[in-house]
């Protein structure tokens, strides 16, 4: 079989050509279009520059979040505290006098059931209570004030409140401050303490963000999605 070689190397130079010019323009015709653009190089292989994705997402709706604030409240703790107590009678001119014991102990147990202290018809008790480590100092007690006609009285357990006063026959008080004079009464007391404490709250942010953006996507092999 006889073959035209001149044809053939016309062939061969033309399809070189076409490469050559295909090369040259695809930086121009190629970007415009959304193809990929290759770049050969002499011997060394080639590489290739993806183009600018335009690919726009509307409307991308974006959480604002959460957030935390401390909010402060009030709360009771009970504790059993070792405390000294005193007591005394205020009359109607805001003098004071001191409280009849109804017992002459001064240590009291904590099964012990009824009154510590009592008071004279027409006078009220205001009593002291203080923490005691040993020493009898009432500088940082607390003030317990009653209803006239109440005592202060104690329930197993360690609760001291005011409540009634029993009945009494006349001048019991008087009596009692005579048999047993003015005394202290020291015990194990339950204490309910009132403070302020905080917790945290989650706050809802208010309001949302929309965003428009731009995104190129890998498509793996086989090129770029875009």
């Amino acid at each position: 079989m006889h073959v035209n070689v001149s044809s053939v190397n016309v062939a061969i130079a033309n399809a070189a050509s076409s490469a050559g010019a295909s090369s040259g323009s695809g930086a121009g015709a190629g970007a415009g279009s959304g193809s990929v653009t290759y770049y050969g190089g002499g011997g060394g292989g080639g590489g290739y520059s993806p183009p600018m994705s335009t690919g726009m997402i509307q409307g991308l709706y974006v959480d604002a979040g959460k957030r935390f604030k401390k909010t402060a409240y009030e709360a009771t703790r009970t504790r059993m505290r070792r405390v000294v107590i005193q007591a005394f009678c205020i009359d109607d001119r805001e003098v004071p006098h001191p409280a009849s014991q109804v017992t002459p102990d001064r240590d009291i147990d904590d099964a012990y059931d009824g009154e510590l202290y009592r008071c004279l018809a027409g006078t009220y008790l205001s009593a002291t209570i203080a923490e005691f480590d040993g020493k009898v100092d009432f500088s940082g007690g607390k003030a317990l004030v009653c209803r006239k006609g109440d005592a202060l009285a104690h329930m197993p357990g360690g609760k001291v409140e005011c409540r009634p006063q029993r009945p009494g026959r006349d001048c019991n008080e008087r009596s009692l401050l005579r048999r047993f004079g003015a005394g202290i009464k020291v015990l194990t007391m339950v204490m309910t303490e009132t403070y302020t404490a905080y917790r945290e709250e989650e706050e809802r942010v208010s309001g949302s963000t929309t965003v428009t953006t731009a995104m190129s996507l890998d498509g793996g092999v086989g090129g770029i999605v875009y």
